[in-house]
């Protein structure tokens, strides 16, 4: 199943046009482009996991003031993560990717936790943000509310609601993504 959304930022100060692949294998493409009052940006990205819903595979372009830079992250089978071939062992044993720039990377362990109504978990995440363009981890709470209703909370403190449709793909993200398309 292959579905296409496009998501504006609430504040207006940006977009994101997204596929997301939910087959054997998932796989998410997406281009994000924001303009605030100093910094304009372009983030194209790619992620690929899979049959198990792990992510393997992260191939992100930052342009902001026409300056490009990359980050090519891979994991192998014993969950091993390099950036760019370099290894990154505080990532190790980590299944998931949040790519800081778009609310698309929820959609991974949504779907690979399969939780119930009430039920919780917690996860680490290998975190990439923005401007910082850099990777590490984040400990992050999924708790599913309702069908179709998550709450996300971080150690970093933040918390927000997620409402998704039935595959799990965001659709609304509290305060700062909202979907204004699917095709």
């Amino acid at each position: 199943m292959e579905t296409t959304i496009i998501w504006k930022r609430v504040d207006g100060t940006g977009m994101e046009y997204c596929m997301h692949s939910l087959g054997k294998r998932t796989s998410i493409r997406g281009r994000v482009i924001r303009a605030e009052k100093n910094e304009s940006s372009f983030v194209e990205y790619s992620v690929i996991c899979d049959e198990s819903g792990n992510t393997v595979e992260v191939d992100i372009d930052y342009n902001r003031q026409h300056e490009v830079q990359t980050i090519r992250l891979r994991k192998d089978e014993e969950h091993r993560w390099t950036c760019d071939g370099i290894p990154l062992p505080e990532l190790d044993g980590l299944l998931d990717i949040d790519i800081g720039a778009t609310p698309s990377t929820n959609v991974l362990p949504i779907r690979r936790l399969g939780l119930k109504v009430g039920d919780s978990a917690e996860v680490t995440a290998a975190w990439v943000r923005f401007p910082e363009f850099d990777v590490r981890p984040l400990q992050q709470i999924y708790t599913r509310l309702q069908d179709g209703e998550y709450e996300y909370r971080s150690s970093s403190g933040y918390s927000a609601l997620l409402k998704t449709d039935a595959e799990g793909i965001i659709h609304e993200y509290e305060g700062e993504w909202t979907e204004s398309g699917k095709l």
